[in-house]
């Protein structure tokens, strides 16, 4: 592994918080040294998702690693829900750094950072598989049992509707997830799931909107990851936007953050440093 990438013996993280143009408390974590970075997780996740990419890359960058609001550290949110408000926690986050900052955002959280983009001032935006509903619904005729699934607290039933016709994953992988120490995690996380995937419905197919961005954009994606959303999105997203570079991260599926970190981590840095 290049010595750029090697963690830290001793990073000092600090826990941090900042009010949303709302009053909403959205808590970050803080630490290394350089040019900022503020990272976004997905959906049916926290912060604890970008943290072993962050770490690599915190002997070049300061890092900061939101909650996003309805999770973790950051409170639910004091006004309706909507992309707006995700935008806003973005800026109130990105406000902190006192200086241009680079967004990084994953799924979910890559639409959100997405369209941060097109309102604060943003260096440079890397996004990971964004599931724009180009090829169709992400959600569709399944939303609503899932939010009934939700409603009735049956969130074992919610995540199972959910892995499988949103983020398209095969049986096996359900059932060893399932199984693991992370299925408690995501039970936990599984109520925050419906309002995003309305948003996510609720999207216009098209991407044409994003050509306002005006900074380099890298947008990474797993070479096993599903033909939709994922792989639909980015050829759109690739088709569409005149100068946007790609890295594809080979044997990887939707979550390199965690099953391919150094990899993730050493395409960010070079583009980030570029």
């Amino acid at each position: 592994m290049p010595t750029a990438l090697l963690e830290p013996a001793a990073l000092a993280i600090a826990a941090a918080s900042v009010r949303s143009a709302d009053g909403t408390r959205i808590g970050f974590s803080r630490f290394g040294e350089g040019p900022a970075v503020v990272y976004v997780h997905g959906s049916v996740s926290t912060h604890t998702d970008w943290m072993p990419v962050a770490k690599l890359l915190s002997r070049r960058f300061s890092c900061f690693v939101i909650d996003r609001r309805g999770r973790g550290k950051s409170g639910l949110g004091n006004s309706p829900y909507s992309i707006d408000r995700e935008c806003e926690d973005i800026a109130a986050v990105a406000a902190v750094a006192e200086s241009s900052v680079a967004l990084v955002g994953h799924s979910y959280g890559a639409i959100c950072v997405l369209e941060a983009a097109m309102r604060i001032p943003v260096r440079r935006l890397a996004v990971y598989e964004p599931p724009l509903p180009v090829g169709g619904p992400i959600a569709g005729e399944y939303l609503e049992p899932y939010a009934q699934a939700i409603a009735a607290n049956n969130l074992d039933l919610a995540l199972e509707i959910g892995l499988k016709r949103f983020t398209r994953l095969s049986a096996p992988a359900i059932e060893k997830l399932r199984a693991s120490r992370a299925w408690s995690r995501l039970r936990t996380l599984a109520p925050s799931w419906t309002r995003e995937l309305e948003v996510m419905d609720s999207i216009s197919p098209g991407v044409e909107r994003y050509r306002a961005i005006a900074c380099p954009i890298l947008l990474l994606a797993g070479a096993e990851s599903p033909e939709h959303p994922m792989k639909d999105a980015t050829r759109a997203l690739t088709e569409t936007l005149p100068g946007i570079q790609t890295g594809i991260l080979p044997g990887q599926g939707h979550m390199a953050m965690r099953t391919a970190p150094a990899l993730l981590a050493s395409l960010i840095g070079r583009f980030l440093s570029a």
